[in-house]
């Protein structure tokens, strides 16, 4: 069983209890704890536990660098690139929860403009967009989230082209679009629903895309929707 520390005992662990006590391997890292370094390790932790290409030290040094570094967002956008491409899905996700905490204290518009650029990058990328934003947390602003939602709709449509078996990165893009339409649409309701449901026409009398169909239907059996709108759900799963 993993410790629990104070806050202000944070600055003070070594590498190896902050690795003692991340309960990897295991299937659910020690997030608690991730989320204390994020605002209580200091820089030289964050350069030496890095240097230890642990798993967990790296996820730890990613969200505290995105702290450290808020008020510089470029220069972290561009060093945030290569963990966005992590081999490692953990890393990855430490990425959306370092920049989600930034938006959280600065606000959703300048991080969304940041990491605008991932929005037509790889499917990594993608994926580093699309997971960070669509977080009930940060769509507050009736304006971005329409942003986000038209790009949620750009990104999709990438898949009308898909025939073959999805790579890594695309597999890990459509299950992030396979949760994320619905959370967005919640909180933008009216257009996102006009979007969503514009999409699967398109789908339906155009691309008939296997992959865009899947992150329909994923999308349609989520209970945040249900709950918004049940007999647009219905209206919607008639359709396909």
């Amino acid at each position: 069983m993993s410790k629990t520390f104070l806050d202000e005992e944070i600055s003070e662990l070594s590498i190896e209890e902050l690795l003692d006590n991340s309960n990897l391997p295991g299937p659910r890292a020690n997030l608690e704890l991730l989320h204390q370094f994020m605002y209580f390790g200091t820089p030289e932790q964050v350069e030496s536990i890095q240097n230890s290409h642990e798993e967990f030290g790296v996820m730890c040094g990613v969200a505290r660098t995105c702290m450290l570094k808020r008020d510089r967002l470029q220069e972290l956008v561009i060093e945030l690139k290569n963990y966005a491409n992590h081999s490692s899905w953990r890393v990855r996700e430490a990425v959306c929860i370092g920049l989600q905490e930034v938006a959280k204290g600065i606000g959703t518009p300048p991080v969304l403009d940041a990491i605008k650029r991932w929005s037509n990058g790889n499917d990594f990328e993608k994926r580093a967009f699309v997971a960070t934003l669509c977080e009930p947390a940060l769509l507050k602003d009736s304006q971005t989230n329409m942003k986000i939602l038209d790009a949620l709709g750009e990104i999709t449509s990438g898949f009308e082209s898909v025939t073959s078996k999805l790579d890594v990165g695309q597999t890990s893009l459509r299950k992030a679009l396979g949760y994320c339409w619905s959370v967005a649409i919640v909180y933008e309701p009216e257009y996102g629903k006009e979007l969503f449901e514009k999409m699967i026409k398109n789908m339906l009398y155009k691309s008939d895309n296997k992959h865009v169909l899947w992150i329909i239907k994923e999308n349609l059996k989520k209970k945040r929707l249900i709950k918004l709108d049940a007999q647009w759900v219905e209206n919607m799963s008639q359709l396909l």
